[in-house]
């Protein structure tokens, strides 16, 4: 147990979309902590807008290649949480070396932030974009296939930093995060990606789109019931840790259910017309090709099978989606996206 009233928390993409609305929910169960907390800001503009919601928040100003900073605020925390970038191998680096370094008898918790799209991998090396697809993870009794993903997967080697830096006094848990939706409730950015890029493609030209036929799936989850997911984890290191798992084989996938790309782009697409922003429902077809020059990461994020069960987060942290499907976003996001647009 961490025996300090309030623990020492250090923050990565406290402005971001997924680390804005995980933080919000941090500091709104735990407002006290604050004074305790702190935050790495990009530049003094993000920092203001978090300094005026959390004026007790202590900020460093720097980006994830300043590696002594971040080593040495990861040295002084009892909680990392690394929610501002899933690709960047250095500063997962200098988190582990930071981590390493600390002093005290109590372990450090580390709560990094991955993406499913590390499970998209199979579609990648086959070039079986589009198509379905029966592999599927799940996070507990089939972990030790996650833990064996190729070296080829999505931002594997990120990963593999974070799960060499474990030990006896380094608890690690990475949290995949999927096709995540909604707004988020951060002071920065609160637009996701997959859904509102679809939706912005099919108001500017007419029509949805997907990746070859369409059948490939990717489970979902609204984005306040992965910063509930991440706020469990935090709860449960200040707690001691017992309950949930960490290290080698702490991965939690985060889940709503599953769609297929193809009867999204439908949606989107009669949503679209039905509200008056298109005049046919209209869902083109692309190679993977076509979708990468169309729309950034095209292929992998629309084309791809990312199939994954979260179950490790239900039955340890007694974790649960409360919030309401993707399809019920549908039509929100359309009109975010035409507000948007008018600006």
């Amino acid at each position: 147990m961490i025996e300090r009233n309030y623990p020492r928390l250090f923050f990565t993409g406290a402005t971001g979309y997924l680390g804005g609305d995980a933080w919000t929910a941090i500091l709104g169960k735990h407002p006290e902590w604050q004074s305790s907390s702190t935050c790495l800001v990009r530049n003094e503009t993000r920092g203001r807008l978090l300094q005026k919601k959390y004026p007790s928040v202590r900020l460093v100003i720097g980006d994830l290649s300043d590696s002594e900073l971040l080593e040495h605020e990861a040295s002084r925390a009892d909680v990392v949480i690394h929610c501002a970038s899933i690709e960047d191998p250095v500063s997962s680096q200098a988190l582990a070396n930071g981590l390493k370094r600390r002093s005290g008898t109590q372990p450090a918790y580390w709560i990094a932030l991955s993406g499913t799209d590390n499970l998209a991998w199979k579609t990648v090396e086959d070039g079986s974009y589009g198509q379905t697809s029966d592999l599927q993870y799940d996070d507990l009794e089939g972990i030790s296939q996650v833990i064996d993903l190729p070296d080829s997967a999505p931002h594997r080697d990120v990963e593999k930093i974070q799960l060499e830096a474990v030990s006896e006094s380094i608890k690690l848990a990475i949290v995949c995060a999927p096709c995540v939706y909604g707004t988020g409730c951060g002071v920065g950015n609160t637009r996701s990606i997959q859904l509102p890029d679809m939706a912005k493609y099919t108001l500017e030209h007419g029509s949805a789109f997907q990746v070859g036929k369409g059948l490939n799936r990717w489970p979902n989850i609204h984005v306040q019931d992965l910063s509930d997911l991440i706020l469990a984890l935090v709860d449960n290191a200040l707690q001691g840790g017992e309950r949930a798992t960490w290290g080698q084989e702490g991965y939690y996938f985060c889940e709503n259910g599953e769609h297929v790309w193809g009867h999204m782009a439908k949606l989107v697409s009669q949503a679209a017309k039905d509200h008056g922003y298109i005049s046919d429902a209209n869902v083109v077809s692309w190679s993977a090709q076509e979708a990468d020059e169309r729309v950034p990461f095209g292929a992998l994020f629309w084309g791809t099978n990312s199939r994954c069960i979260s179950l490790r987060a239900r039955k340890l942290l007694a974790w649960e989606p409360k919030q309401h499907p993707i399809q019920d976003e549908v039509v929100k996001t359309l009109k975010d996206e035409a507000r948007s647009s008018r600006k």
